[in-house]
C-alpha cells in the first residue's frame, strides 16, 4: 500500500446509525475503540458508536467535523476537530487515530493536514491535542520530553510524539491518569470522609443529585463549572475562561442522558450564605459497567483549607456501590503540577495508570 492510495475526506454525520451512510461512522467509532484497546490493553475507555454519535451532535457551544482516511472502501484512520463557538474563539481541539496495521506510513500526517487546513479556513490559529501513554515507560531523561512546567514527562520515541513534533506542536502539559479500585479503597474513603466532615465543621453541608441539577441550584452550578475551566493548572496551554450558564448545564446533561450515560454530582453548600462552594462529578456509561469516570472537582478559593475537596470526593465514591453496583474501577486525570489534588487522590487510593500529553501549536 502506498500513501498515494489513501484518500482523505470529510465524513458527514449521519442522521441515524441505522441508515446505510451510518456504516462509515460506526467503522470510525470502532477504529477509535481498537486504538484505545491496543494502547491500554483493555476496554475501560470504550465508547459505543451510539455514544460517539450522540457526542458529535451539533450544539450552540461546539461544532465537530470528522475526516476519515480510506484504503479503497476501508476506513483506516480518522481525525476530529472540535471548534468552540462561545469562548476560546481562536482555538480548536484535534484528535487523530490510525489503524495499528497502517501506522508509520504517513497517514496520520495526511489526516492532520486536513485538520489544519480546516482550522486555517475558519480562522483558528491555536491548535491543541492530547495523546496518552500507559504508565511504566522508561522515564530516564534521554527518553522523555518534559514540559515547561517541569512537572511530569512523556515518552520521546513513540508514534504520537513523533506525529506531534513533526507537525510543529510543543509539549504544553502532562496530566496523570489515575485509577482507583473500589473494593480496596472504600474503607479508606469512609474514614477520610468522616475526618473531612469534621474538619469542615458546621458551616458546610453536602448536596447530592443524579443526572440533573435542581433548578434552584443550576445557576450556582454553572458558575462553578465556569470557574473550573481556568482554576485548575493549565501549564502552557493558551486557554481562556469558558462561558457557562444554565442552558449549557442542561445541554450537557441532556446529551449525556441521550448517550445512555449517567452522572452523580455532589456539591458543598456554605450554610451561612446558602451558596455552593464546590462540587465533584462522577460519570458512568452502562455499556462499560465496571468503569466510572471522575470528572471535575473544584472548591472555590475563598472556601479552601477545610478539607472540602476530600469530603466531596470521598462521599461521592462511597455512593457508587449503591448507584452503580457493577462498578469496580474509577479513573481520573489531573495536571502533574496540581500537587494538592494529586495528594488527595493518592490518599483515597488512586494509583497512576498512564499519562496524557497536552500538545499545542500556535499559528
Amino acid at each position: 500500500m502506498k500513501t498515494s492510495d489513501i484518500t482523505i475526506e470529510v465524513l458527514p454525520r449521519p442522521a441515524s446509525l441505522d441508515l446505510p451512510e451510518g456504516a462509515d461512522f460506526v467503522a470510525a467509532a470502532e477504529l477509535s475503540n481498537l486504538v484505545e484497546r491496543v494502547l491500554w490493553g483493555n476496554d475501560d475507555h470504550y465508547y459505543s458508536p451510539q455514544a460517539r454519535h450522540e457526542s458529535s451532535q451539533p450544539n450552540e457551544y461546539e461544532e465537530r467535523v470528522m475526516f476519515v482516511a480510506r484504503d479503497s472502501d476501508v476506513v483506516v484512520g480518522k481525525a476530529v476537530i472540535d471548534i468552540p463557538l462561545t469562548d476560546n474563539l481562536g482555538t480548536c481541539y484535534v484528535f487523530v487515530a490510525v489503524h495499528p496495521d497502517y501506522r508509520r506510513q504517513g497517514i496520520g500526517s495526511l489526516l492532520y493536514r486536513a485538520l489544519e487546513g480546516h482550522a486555517a479556513g475558519i480562522g483558528r490559529s491555536t491548535i491543541m491535542a492530547w495523546t496518552d501513554e500507559p504508565a511504566g515507560f522508561d522515564a530516564s531523561p534521554a527518553n522523555v520530553l518534559v514540559p515547561a512546567t517541569d512537572a511530569g514527562a512523556f515518552p520521546l520515541n513513540n508514534a504520537t510524539t513523533a506525529l506531534a513534533l513533526r507537525n510543529g506542536f510543543q509539549l504544553a502539559q502532562i496530566d496523570r491518569c489515575s485509577v482507583l479500585v473500589l473494593d480496596e479503597s472504600l474503607p479508606r474513603a469512609d474514614a477520610l470522609s468522616r475526618a473531612a466532615r469534621e474538619s469542615a465543621g458546621q458551616d458546610y453541608e453536602l448536596v447530592l443529585w443524579r443526572d440533573r441539577c435542581p433548578d434552584d441550584l443550576v445557576e450556582q452550578y454553572a458558575l462553578l463549572r465556569q470557574t473550573m475551566s481556568t482554576d485548575v493548572p493549565m501549564g502552557d496551554l493558551d486557554w481562556e475562561e469558558e462561558v457557562w450558564g444554565a442552558a449549557r448545564i442542561r445541554e450537557g446533561e441532556d446529551r449525556l442522558l441521550r448517550s445512555g450515560g449517567q452522572s452523580l454530582v455532589r456539591a458543598v453548600r456554605h450554610r451561612p450564605t446558602g451558596l455552593l462552594a464546590g462540587h465533584t462529578i462522577l460519570e458512568y456509561q452502562p455499556e462499560r459497567p465496571e468503569v466510572v469516570s471522575q470528572d471535575d472537582t473544584l472548591v472555590l478559593r475563598t472556601h479552601r483549607g477545610h478539607r472540602l475537596g476530600m469530603w466531596l470526593k470521598a462521599a461521592n465514591l462511597l455512593s457508587v456501590p449503591s448507584v452503580w453496583p457493577d462498578a469496580q474501577r474509577v479513573y481520573t486525570w489531573n495536571a502533574e503540577e496540581n500537587a494538592h489534588m494529586l495528594a488527595v487522590n493518592v490518599e483515597l487510593g488512586f494509583v497512576p495508570a498512564g499519562y496524557t500529553a497536552a500538545w499545542q501549536k500556535k499559528g
